[in-house]
């Protein structure tokens, strides 16, 4: 046996003694008088963790008089607002203790993954590095969740010690009053966000209510009703500048911001690449584009406090225009992003000067890929979680995008989501030996961490012999046009030939861990969808390198067709279906320019 059990996240004090715990059919699981439903549910969680991984069955039970039971596990909650909890693991007895709701259940999730059939004797302090750690998924660039998909990320989530979910939205909620901006689009509806607030707010994942307020407004600002509203007529940025921008604003709030417990809310306002441009021009030249973007967003914040929230923002613009950070709101929360692993995360320091609320948001650097950019990933959440705590961050958010259609498949990003995991909670300098055994074994019941180093491996063949930033430019291979050849025109022979033989071996390797992915049926079905589609995207760069005859085209447009087939099945398994179309058009253009090749 290992003297360190893999655990994830890595506990802050971790001490083994003497002695071991046996788990045992009918040991109670014990509570006290004054448990509430928190406590009652973080019960019946380990009940279900044990069961799940040992077959055995503990009963929940609540007691006055504990020390009479002799064996058992005893949870103890305190009424704190903190997150920390302290397990001790002795011959005759398990005690967890919680600072609080939140932090009883960490607890409870920390001996789920210690849960054998014995239990060595152990000390065990934990609490987190940063109060907030979260996801951020997109679900307006393509894919917008099933209620069960969404339910099962929150379920993964507790298992992290995430408690921050966003949502981010540009249109896909249905506005009573405004009924055009999310037809056609799969929408969320009111009672679909309580239902999942009520389910998060269980957990102890706050659903933060996330809904774009400046730029990337297009969906909206397309639509003959508020065109008006565009700062100019490229339709991306919703105009400052006129009155009824912040009159549609507030009644998009008023049927959307009520949805959600949370006192925060994201406003977003990232990337108004318009602003200053068009309607909001000579006001832009007259005070500065700066002086415009804090008008707005302190307009914004005033919209959501009549709606009782605080607001957070996107912190591009600031950074554009930094002579604004010192009059921001101290009431707003700045939210720093960069996504890429060559970045000056230490760039928050400034915010910590000028006493500004922040978090950091790292990126899973799924987006624009076949399978995430994953050694990227990992340096740019690495470096956000140190800056963030050494500047005094409240949280990391990893962020999820879906970037030009959102072809990229959620099980794929759960190397990141685990990494943005342990690197908010505690030590973003753990091995990555010790974190692969702890991400196999407790995501996927795989002991030998072959699981993990899959992901490493996949994550890093993206090789082509050209760039594209923000992407993978073996996706890019993937889909493009070899009528115009954009981009495939510059692949190096020599270096896909190494891709594609690791690509290769790494399908093998895949073969051989089949077994290893556990109940994960689905991401491993994503899974070896990204490794086939890689491999095609190679073979495809290759084949016009070299100039290939007619029928090797022809052979890979019928081999894309079938995997455009295998992708829409593994999107209809955890998305509603519209939007597919998206992702459609361009395999219809790689697809139709190989067969007339």
């Amino acid at each position: 046996m290992s003297p360190t059990p893999p655990l994830l996240p890595t506990p802050r004090k971790f001490q083994l003694r003497d002695g071991a715990f046996r788990v045992r059919e009918g040991t109670p699981i014990v509570l006290l008088p004054e448990s509430d439903d928190h406590a009652f549910r973080s019960a019946c969680a380990l009940r279900d963790g044990i069961a799940g991984r040992l077959g055995r069955i503990l009963p929940v039970e609540t007691h006055a008089r504990v020390a009479d039971l002799g064996r058992r596990i005893e949870l103890r909650q305190r009424d704190g607002n903190g997150q920390g909890y302290r397990i001790r693991v002795r011959g005759e007895r398990i005690t967890v203790d919680g600072e609080s709701p939140a932090g009883l259940r960490y607890g409870v999730e920390t001996l789920s993954q210690l849960a054998r059939g014995t239990i060595r004797a152990c000390d065990i302090d934990d609490r987190p590095d940063l109060l907030e750690r979260g996801l951020l998924i997109d679900i307006s660039r393509g894919k917008v969740p099933t209620m069960r998909t969404l339910f099962d990320l929150v379920d993964l989530m507790v298992r992290l010690k995430l408690n921050v979910l966003m949502l981010y939205t540009e249109h896909v909620f249905r506005f009573r009053r405004h009924p055009a901006i999310g037809k056609g689009a799969s929408p969320m509806n009111a009672a679909e966000l309580r239902e999942l607030d009520d389910y998060a707010a269980k957990r102890h994942v706050e659903l933060v209510p996330t809904l774009q307020s400046l730029g990337h407004m297009h969906h909206l600002l397309k639509i003959p009703r508020y065109r008006h509203l565009a700062e100019s007529e490229r339709r991306w940025s919703i105009s400052p500048a006129v009155r009824d921008s912040y009159k549609l604003l507030e009644e998009l709030y008023a049927e959307y911001l009520p949805n959600f417990r949370s006192e925060w809310f994201n406003a977003n306002c990232d990337e108004p690449v318009d602003l200053g441009k068009g309607r909001s021009k000579s006001w832009a030249e007259r005070d500065g584009r700066g002086a415009v973007f804090r008008t707005h967003l302190e307009r914004v914040a005033a919209l959501g406090a009549k709606f009782g929230k605080k607001t957070m923002f996107w912190g591009d613009v600031v950074h554009e225009h930094p002579e604004q950070i010192p009059l921001l709101s101290r009431e707003l929360m700045l939210l720093d992003w960069w996504y890429e692993p060559d970045h000056d995360f230490n760039r928050v320091r400034v915010f910590k000067k000028n006493h500004i609320p922040f978090m950091v948001c790292s990126g899973t650097c799924s987006w624009n890929t076949l399978f995430p950019r994953v050694a990227d990933s990992l340096k740019n959440i690495t470096g956000h979680a140190e800056a963030g705590k050494k500047y005094g961050a409240r949280g990391l958010i990893n962020t999820d995008w879906g970037d030009n259609g959102h072809y990229n498949l959620l099980g794929n990003s759960m190397f990141g989501f685990a990494w943005g995991a342990q690197a908010s909670w505690g030590d973003a300098r753990v091995t990555p030996r010790a974190f692969d055994r702890a991400f196999s074994q407790h995501l996927f019941g795989d002991r030998s961490g072959k699981t993990a180093r899959l992901y490493r491996a996949l994550g890093g063949l993206h090789q082509t012999g050209f760039k594209h930033f923000n992407n993978s430019p073996l996706k890019t291979t993937y889909f493009d046009d070899i009528r115009e050849a954009k981009f495939i025109s510059k692949v190096k022979k020599n270096v896909l030939e190494r891709t594609l033989a690791k690509l290769c071996e790494q399908r093998e390797r895949f073969r051989d861990t089949h077994l290893s992915f556990g109940a994960q049926r689905q991401t491993r079905d994503e899974m070896s969808f990204a490794i086939d589609a890689s491999i095609l995207a190679a073979e495809k760069g290759l084949a016009y390198a070299a100039e290939a005859p007619r029928r090797t085209f022809s052979k890979l447009a019928k081999a894309q067709s079938q995997l455009k087939e295998r992708h829409h099945e593994l999107w209809l398994a955890r998305n509603r279906p519209s939007n597919f179309e998206l992702t459609a058009k361009l395999y219809a253009a790689s697809i139709e320019s190989m067969k007339r090749r």
